[in-house]
């Protein structure tokens, strides 16, 4: 053949073969695309799933491991966190049954530490021995102890100290009842449920708030158990943060006489009373209080501090100086009371400034 022949020949080849030959090429090629595509999404698929089956091993150790935080920050005090946990527990859930056993494992911890008073009970902030606090003084810490200084596990452990000496009365029960709502320390709310029992005859478990709210509930007009102590802290408002002049001083002292009323060895606020008469002038009158807090304790150390400021005031220096260091003996911290003496009546500096006088650190 000649070569244009042949270049012909070989044209019409390709042209009728060619197409054939793409096409079969084309669709084996879409074959195995569809193959590997049909590969993909099913390792997408398996892939998926595992990833699901993962985020849910991880949200179960999550659960897991923040009920076991719960339950190590409820043991430690946190109320929130018991809170948390009884939250949980009313939710349908995988985790209900570990739940409940989280909060039964808190509230038998609570049950079986709750008669262990180890915590240190109220000091003297220099000597950290009882200076021997009047109950309406433990109350006030127990109720207003801020977070800072949060005094109030070891004013109810006094509490509980004085009621086992025969110091603590049923009138408390208010006090200790309104204050179990708002407490967020467990440890404090179980040494009150404890307290309460003891008082009230009615057998709380440590952490039964509901409970003691309940009964507080049907109890609260019982005149034995509501507080005397309201007005008391009302006048401490004034002494402590809001101050008081002649103008309102005999107006406050009102709130002390209302306490007295209903409490009758409510000690502090009868030295309170008693400085506040010497502040008037009526020094008759603040003796025969000071009587009155002798006769239940001669050693109570507000009495032996305004006894002291009334002898200055008479000039009996001799036996302020006396007293103040029995009042320094028994609460060194009470110093600080000393410099507001001071500033109210200028003539106390004659003794706080005698040599006699013997202030914490110096040599006896």
């Amino acid at each position: 053949m000649t070569v244009p022949a042949l270049i012909k020949a070989t044209e019409e080849t390709i042209s009728k073969k060619m197409p054939e030959f793409v096409e079969n090429k084309f669709k084996s090629l879409e074959e195995k695309t569809d193959k590997l595509s049909d590969y993909i999404e099913t390792t997408r698929g398996e892939i998926r799933e595992k990833q699901s089956s993962l985020e849910s091993v991880q949200e179960l150790l999550k659960e897991q491991l923040n009920i076991q935080q719960c339950v190590v920050a409820a043991k430690g005090g946190e109320r929130s966190k018991y809170e948390e946990l009884k939250k949980m527990a009313e939710k349908q859930s995988e985790f209900k049954e570990y739940v409940n056993a989280a909060l039964r494992d808190v509230e038998f911890y609570y049950e079986t530490i709750k008669y262990q008073l180890a915590t240190p009970k109220l000091r003297d902030l220099i000597s950290h021995e009882d200076p021997g606090y009047s109950v309406e003084e433990v109350i006030y810490f127990y109720r207003n102890s801020d977070v800072k200084l949060d005094m109030r596990e070891a004013a109810i452990d006094t509490l509980i100290d004085y009621y086992n000496m025969g110091k603590v009365k049923e009138n408390v029960v208010q006090e200790l009842c309104e204050s179990v709502n708002s407490e967020q320390n467990l440890r404090v709310i179980a040494r009150t449920t404890l307290l309460l029992s003891k008082l009230t005859g009615n057998s709380f478990r440590s952490l039964e708030i509901d409970a003691v709210k309940g009964w507080w509930e049907q109890n609260k007009n019982e005149t034995k158990y509501q507080s005397p102590y309201k007005h008391y802290f009302k006048f401490l408002e004034y002494f402590y943060t809001l101050g008081f002049n002649k103008d309102n001083i005999k107006q406050v002292t009102g709130f002390l006489d209302e306490t007295i009323k209903l409490e009758p060895d409510a000690l502090h606020a009868r030295c309170l009373r008693g400085y506040m008469m010497i502040i008037f002038g009526e020094f008759n009158k603040a003796e025969e209080e000071f009587k009155v807090v002798e006769e239940r304790n001669k050693d109570f150390r507000w009495l032996l501090l305004y006894r002291s400021l009334l002898f200055a005031c008479k000039n009996e220096m001799d036996k302020a100086v006396n007293l103040l260091n029995q009042a320094l003996t028994k609460s060194p911290s009470i110093k600080a009371q000393v410099k507001t003496c001071v500033e109210i009546f200028p003539k106390y500096k004659e003794v706080t400034e005698n040599k006699n006088v013997k202030w914490s650190g110096d040599k006896q």
